[in-house]
């Protein structure tokens, strides 16, 4: 996650997030938790909410700031890029 192309526009809270989400997959996976279908629904909807975030982010009309370089340059070489 860090160094994918999304990682400037998560939050300190979706790291956060992102850090107990593979918590729990880590204790489900070395057995300190019991496996379930319905443990390993619950890591699959957390996992799957952390790469909506960004995306949940701007339908809510919150905008991301990218730490570092300007974020309209990404969207701008994102969107001529794609057409």
């Amino acid at each position: 996650m860090q160094r994918s192309c999304a990682a400037p526009f998560y939050s300190d809270a979706d790291w956060v997030r992102a850090r107990l989400e593979l918590f729990h997959l880590n204790a489900l996976m070395t057995g300190r938790r019991q496996l379930t279908p319905s443990a390993w629904s619950a890591v699959q909807a957390g996992l799957n909410e952390l790469l909506l975030s960004p995306v949940v982010k701007r339908r809510a009309g919150i905008e991301l700031r990218c730490k570092g370089f300007d974020a309209r340059l990404l969207v701008a070489w994102w969107c001529l890029s794609y057409k």
